[in-house]
């Protein structure tokens, strides 16, 4: 329902987002993780609804190495930080479901920002022990551990951007895209 009107207690309110935009949303990043897993990093992929994970991913040209991912979404408005904390219960049960089926816990969080100017979604893929060990490297600023998880950010103030490391960051698959509206045409107005 967007922008539907309803009163409560007498007042008229306006819904700024449908009841199902949460679910709709963690489709799509599911979905687009998928995408680019299969597609541009060549691995064959499939969606599970499983506890701690949404995707396993395997690689064609050796599938003794299989992923289970848990993928995490997150629509960023513009005036918050562009974070999000994996915490230690996703930890706990992306851990638990990778060791029960014999595969390598992995985490895909999918941010969708205007941090740059137009909207991007981002992509950051990492394997989980990569992202445990990079929370005690010093040098490493966009990626912090602490007794309620693991917190991955690429902003933090309003001068600080940790973008560039995180694109160069050799244990980070790291995938963008930019919407561009091409034409002001008022096709579903």
């Amino acid at each position: 329902m967007l922008n539907a009107s309803l009163k409560v207690r007498g007042v008229e309110m306006t819904k700024e987002k449908d009841d199902r935009w949460a679910k709709q949303f963690g489709d799509f990043a599911e979905t687009l993780t998928m995408y680019v897993l299969g597609q541009l990093k060549n691995m064959s992929v499939a969606l599970i609804d499983h506890v701690g994970a949404d995707v396993i991913a395997v690689k064609r040209d050796n599938t003794s190495v299989r992923y289970a991912i848990s993928v995490k979404g997150r629509n960023i408005p513009p005036k918050e930080s562009k974070s999000f904390n994996f915490t230690q219960g996703n930890i706990d049960k992306l851990t638990e479901t990778a060791k029960t089926f014999g595969m390598i816990p992995a985490v895909s969080f999918v941010f969708v920002d205007e941090m740059e100017g137009p909207k991007k979604i981002r992509i950051f893929v990492a394997k989980l022990e990569d992202l445990l060990e990079m929370c005690s490297d010093p040098k490493i600023g966009f990626i912090n551990g602490a007794s309620d998880g693991v917190t991955i950010r690429y902003t933090e103030g309003k001068n600080t951007h940790w973008l560039s490391a995180i694109r160069s960051c050799d244990r980070i698959a790291y995938f963008e895209m930019q919407f561009n509206e091409l034409e002001n045409v008022a096709v579903l107005d």
